[in-house]
């Protein structure tokens, strides 16, 4: 499991995102498993309305989902501020979006592992 998330924060971590957690002092990584004939359409369906929501806090500088093999998740959100973070996901369980994610997402897989940026480089793409 560990390699399979450290490969996993490896890829993600040269996405286009990646200037935008210039600002971030906390990566969370957020995987579970989709339920059982939920599709990548219904996943993301149900998780877009809350990163909007998310979104408006302005902690949240990036956040980049994939789907890995087998129906397995991984989101991995770029915070600015660690309270701030705990505070919105804590809210986050309450919010009318959050109520569409258990038909989608087997939250009894539901794993977080919150992470302190020590050091960020700028990458530039030539």
């Amino acid at each position: 499991m560990r390699l399979r998330t450290l490969a996993t924060v490896a890829a993600l971590a040269l996405t286009p995102f990646a200037a935008f957690a210039q600002e971030a002092t906390v990566m969370e990584i957020v995987t579970f498993q989709a339920q059982e004939g939920a599709d990548a359409a219904a996943v993301t369906a149900a998780l877009d309305p809350i990163s909007a929501q998310m979104g408006q806090y302005g902690t949240l500088v990036a956040r980049s989902v994939a789907e890995g093999p087998n129906g397995a998740w991984t989101m991995v959100n770029f915070w600015t501020d660690r309270d701030a973070m705990n505070r919105i996901n804590e809210e986050a369980l309450t919010w009318p979006e959050f109520g569409a994610l258990p038909g989608v997402a087997n939250l009894e897989t539901l794993q977080m592992q919150q992470l302190d940026i020590a050091t960020s480089v700028n990458l530039e793409v030539n």
